[in-house]
């Protein structure tokens, strides 16, 4: 084989028969690569970032020969492969823990700004310092001195978390789990809490609004089960408390966060339908209308009470605990049903509950449908089927105004109709009041039993007036029973009101919604004294209204009612007593010429 040995050729193969002038010896091209240098510039040239030059047959580049240096090539970075899948959801996921954690930081950064704006509002003296002369002066007439109070347990040097976690042990906490801030920033040691609780079941619960369970529902077992609904206790019952009334509006202020909490984080539970319907019915109070927020909070307890199917009967019971949660879901969605119920009367709407209901429909019995009822339940199934009367009442009302009622309906005939059917069924449930109480003797009972009958004369005001608007258009008299019915109506209202229940001292715990009852029956009777109205009434019934009404004021106005100027009683005091002062100054004039 010759040592000559063609390797490359431009052209066609050897069969083509054409001759080459050209031929590449092996020994050249070693020549040309040892010549031949990396491409890109050396490590000097590419630091000022200008061409590398070569001088042919030279091994530097021209500025390296003049510097003398090392013309070093400049070698690429090796290249790292690509991540394989595994790899780029392990990044993903990393990545998507550092967001949560930045998130999770900004959250707690708003919420401890948020935190110290409600405790600068709480200590402003501007807002609430009428609030605190009030409850230092009420404290200092009850002989207690506010913010000294004398603890049970030595717990100097302990923060308030560290003295619940000690004091509270005996449901061991979730892991990782913190007592509610409502402990923290309202500083609550365990015999506070325990003060606060006690307050709730015996002047709130007891007396008013019997929907929880006092063996259930513990600070104990609440403080780690359901911090909402133990903060909503707290919370409400701060107002009440003597020794430490100053810190409501901050409670109130923790209650209303974790409620938009669990609306946003999608919690439902029992204990949570429970706190929405208690934050309800017990709202802060409000400068104007507008801006209360209470049927919001009872829509979510009700939608939630469905989602729960709280409205379903109850399945069978196998042990005693088994048997006291289903009394506790039943118990639930009747107060459910008696707040929408009420909420629907003030409101003058039908309510959102169906009025076919099985639980209502049956619950005639239930407060003897076991050895666990409460002895309050026989006063919330009257309530239960006192108002499912009015909610027939007022479905008929609603097809008349919409003009789908026949012919033949007679409004004020139907109303005084369904105010029979109240009394009848008022009748019934106080002979099982009496029967009950002998079973279960609790002084409190007949609070409920006089609670109940003033329900039943404002619902049966509320049907007359309807009836008495449509007969002022036909034309009334003195001896027609449509006002003769309303006027006695009303005046039972306010006196069950002023003679039974404001001498028992439980009035200033009322729900709001007692007050607007008789609140609705004075202004009934002092728009009788308008000029239009007042031939209706005789000189005694007259005489009746200007001693009952402010005697009423009067009661409402009181420190043993009133806990401060912006308590529902005292502002409905101020409306009966300007509406009252400005029918006797129009009467006043006629009044001085007789």
């Amino acid at each position: 084989m010759s040592t000559d040995q063609r390797l490359f050729r431009f052209g066609g193969d050897d069969s083509d028969g054409i001759p080459f002038d050209d031929y590449i010896q092996e020994s050249d091209v070693k020549d040309i690569r040892s010549v031949n240098r990396p491409s890109g510039a050396c490590v000097d040239c590419k630091s000022v970032k200008v061409r590398c030059e070569f001088v042919p047959g030279e091994r530097k580049c021209r500025r390296c020969q003049a510097k003398d240096l090392p013309c070093t090539p400049r070698e690429r970075k090796k290249r790292k492969p690509a991540d394989t899948h595994e790899q780029l959801q392990e990044k993903a996921h990393e990545k998507d823990i550092q967001i949560q954690n930045l998130l999770r930081q900004f959250d707690q950064l708003r919420t401890e700004q948020k935190i110290r704006l409600w405790v600068e509002k709480a200590h402003d003296p501007g807002m609430f310092g009428a609030l605190k002369a009030f409850c230092n002066l009420f404290s200092i007439e009850q002989g207690q001195q506010v913010g000294t109070q004398t603890l049970k347990w030595d717990y100097k040097g302990k923060s308030p978390e560290s003295a619940v976690m000690s004091f509270f042990r005996g449901i061991a906490p979730p892991r990782n789990a913190s007592p509610p801030l409502i402990i923290k920033y309202c500083s609550l040691y365990p015999e506070e809490i325990q003060d606060l609780f006690s307050l709730y079941v015996y002047s709130i619960m007891y007396p008013f609004f019997s929907l929880l369970d006092s063996e259930l529902h513990t600070a104990e077992n609440l403080i780690w089960s359901c911090p909402f609904l133990f903060t909503v206790m707290c919370a409400v019952a701060s107002r009440y408390y003597v020794a430490r009334r100053d810190i409501y509006p901050l409670a109130m202020d923790f209650a209303r966060d974790i409620a938009g909490q669990m609306l946003v984080d999608g919690s439902q539970s029992i204990d949570v339908c429970q706190a929405y319907l208690i934050m309800a019915v017990y709202p802060t109070p409000r400068k104007r209308w507008a801006e209360d927020r209470s049927w919001l909070l009872m829509g979510v307890a009700i939608r939630m009470a469905m989602e729960l199917g709280l409205n379903q009967p109850p399945l069978g019971m196998s042990d005693k605990r088994q048997e006291k949660q289903s009394l506790n879901r039943v118990r639930t969605w009747l107060n459910c049903y008696c707040v929408d119920g009420s909420h629907a009367i003030q409101f003058g709407k039908m309510p959102m509950v169906r009025l076919d209901d099985y639980l209502a429909r049956t619950s005639q019995i239930w407060y003897r449908s076991s050895s666990m009822n409460s002895a309050f339940d026989v006063h919330l199934c009257a309530y239960v089927q006192i108002l499912t009367i009015m909610a027939q009442w007022r479905n008929l009302l609603n097809s008349f105004d919409k003009g789908n009622s026949p012919e033949t309906f007679d409004i004020i005939a139907t109303s005084l109709q369904t105010e029979q059917r109240l009394t009848q069924e008022l009748d019934t449930w106080v002979a099982a009041y009496k029967e009950e109480y002998t079973h279960n003797p609790l002084p409190i009972c007949n609070y409920r039993s006089n609670t109940t009958q003033m329900i039943t004369a404002y619902l049966r005001l509320v049907v007359l007036a309807a009836a008495f608007q449509h007969g002022l258009k036909r034309g009334l008299s003195r001896q027609s029973d449509v006002f003769i019915k309303a006027f006695d109506a009303a005046k039972m209202v306010i006196s069950i009101m002023v003679e039974r229940l404001y001498p028992t001292g439980y009035l200033r715990y009322a729900m709001e919604a007692n007050f607007l009852y008789v609140a609705y029956a004075a202004a009934f009777l002092t728009n009788l004294l308008r000029r239009t109205l007042l031939p209706l009434l005789d000189e005694k019934q007259q005489r009746e209204i200007l001693f009952i009404v402010p005697r009423l004021i009067e009661i409402l106005s009181s420190r043993e009612v009133a806990l401060d100027g912006r308590h529902t009683p005292a502002l409905y005091s101020k409306f009966l007593s300007s509406l009252l002062e400005r029918h006797i100054a129009r009467r006043s004039p006629s009044s001085s010429k007789a």
